[in-house]
């Protein structure tokens, strides 16, 4: 396997999927500016510069693997289904074999995300080597991230009950992470002792020690995770790249 500067790994569950009234079809396929949810965000990762990414599928590949090759704008792809039970999905999703090629950054992406280029970008410059996304707008299934002065990141919380009023500082993971090369291969080495893990491998990988975690904010309009109908509808509004109005002005009657 040939060394390479970037990998990247975007986890996706082709199971989830969005029903309309015209057709049922996986979230990761959901058009959104005349391309699909995860092409998208390849296309970014393509544009930004990373040298291959795995495209990792929870049980089966489903429709994803008609919807991509083997190559995307000059990136390499590969395309593998995860098995279950699937514990530690970081180091099931980037193996010790596939990590050991690599030199610089290894980006992760475990939701169906539709986001701005800028928030890639910001990922690649920053100094910090092990960064957790995070935004104040929750989400399904989102983890509350508790942080110190100095934004690293000291715990991952569950989301608070309901009938609690929720402070606008709190802060949620979004599904977009940037780890070294070294990072990833210690928590590999420690998979062996591990029986539990966590949806987002962070309590095994804050045992870490020596490779702190920092946080980066993202507006919550620079990020939108694509669950259903709505989500999809939504991230269509606010990532048009012409204003909604603009085009039911001038759109044909019966728009």
């Amino acid at each position: 396997m040939r060394e390479v500067q970037s990998l990247g790994i975007v986890i996706t569950d082709p199971r989830q999927m969005i029903s309309t009234r015209q057709r049922r079809f996986s979230a990761a396929l959901g058009v959104l500016g005349g391309t699909s949810v995860l092409r998208r965000l390849l296309s970014q990762l393509a544009h930004a510069g990373v040298q291959r990414t795995m495209v990792l599928a929870r049980e089966t590949l489903g429709e994803i693997a008609g919807d991509l090759g083997g190559e995307l704008d000059g990136m390499e792809l590969c395309l593998r289904a995860l098995p279950r039970p699937n514990a530690g999905r970081l180091v099931d999703a980037a193996t010790t074999k596939e990590i050991a090629h690599v030199d610089g950054d290894v980006l992760v992406f475990t939701e169906n995300l539709v986001i701005d280029f800028d928030v890639i970008e910001r990922l690649l410059r920053s100094q910090d080597r092990n960064i957790a996304v995070v935004s104040n707008t929750q989400a399904r299934r989102s983890l509350r991230v508790l942080s110190d002065d100095a934004l690293r990141l000291t715990a991952i919380l569950p989301d608070r009950p309901p009938s609690q009023i929720h402070a606008s500082a709190d802060s949620y993971l979004v599904g977009i992470y940037k780890f070294a090369p070294a990072f990833v291969r210690a928590i590999a080495r420690a998979r062996r002792h591990r029986t539990h893990d966590d949806l987002e491998f962070f309590e095994a990988a804050l045992g870490v020690h020596g490779h702190p975690i920092h946080i980066m904010c993202a507006e919550p309009q620079r990020v939108r995770m694509v669950n259903d109908a709505v989500d999809l509808a939504v991230a269509n509004f606010a990532f048009s790249p012409v204003p909604i109005s603009h085009l039911r002005l001038n759109a044909p009657h019966g728009y």
